[in-house]
């Protein structure tokens, strides 16, 4: 007698992963894009607390009642962020906007300094 899987056998196994993973794969996708919004969030917070220090820091770079720009690698260069943010987000600025009496900061994806 001859030892081993037949092709039935063999066909049912791969049939049953492949159910497995169809059941799976939307929750764990969920759950990559949960994180990922969550990693966002965090990353937002880090650069407009930077972006307040930057501002206070270099208050007399600013006018009020006007929007200004700065690159990311200028808050890098100002010790604010670290380095690595530069890997994915190089072009990357924020628009700082002066209304009642204080500054409110957006993330845009590119903009001229100044």
């Amino acid at each position: 007698m001859k030892k081993g899987f037949t092709l039935v056998e063999l066909l049912a196994v791969i049939a049953l992963v492949a159910l497995l993973i169809g059941f799976a794969m939307p929750a764990i996708l969920e759950r990559i894009n949960s994180e990922r919004g969550k990693l966002d969030d965090a990353l937002n917070s880090t650069v407009m607390a930077a972006s307040s220090i930057y501002v206070r820091r270099n208050s007399s770079k600013f006018s009020d009642e006007q929007e200004h720009y700065f690159k990311f690698k200028t808050l890098v260069e100002d010790d604010l962020l670290d380095e690595s943010i530069l890997t994915n987000y190089n072009n990357y600025c924020v628009k700082a906007t002066y209304a009642n009496e204080q500054y409110s900061f957006e993330v845009v994806t590119s903009c001229v300094e100044g």
